[in-house]
């Protein structure tokens, strides 16, 4: 949480997540939309955070702070 967004910096449109959609495909298009914006992994992290609704957003405020250390770690828990 401490990486700032740089301030060159456009979001991509990436859908909300509200845990019906498959993760997986969830992850597909945020990776791509990150590889077209070529940002780093903290950023890519706070991505796919701003992409949770209710439910999902509910699992991820249950995470412990400074758990998540990198991108690919946080995938495979939200998968």
């Amino acid at each position: 949480m401490d990486e700032p967004v740089p301030p060159h910096y456009i979001a991509p449109k990436i859908a909300f997540f509200s845990s019906v959609e498959d993760p997986e495909s969830h992850l597909k298009v945020l990776k791509a939309q990150m590889i077209i914006s070529r940002e780093f992994d903290a950023i890519r992290c706070k991505m796919l955070m701003g992409t949770f609704t209710r439910k999902i957003l509910q699992w991820f405020s249950g995470i412990p702070d400074g758990h998540i250390t990198s991108f690919p770690q946080f995938s495979r828990m939200f998968k």
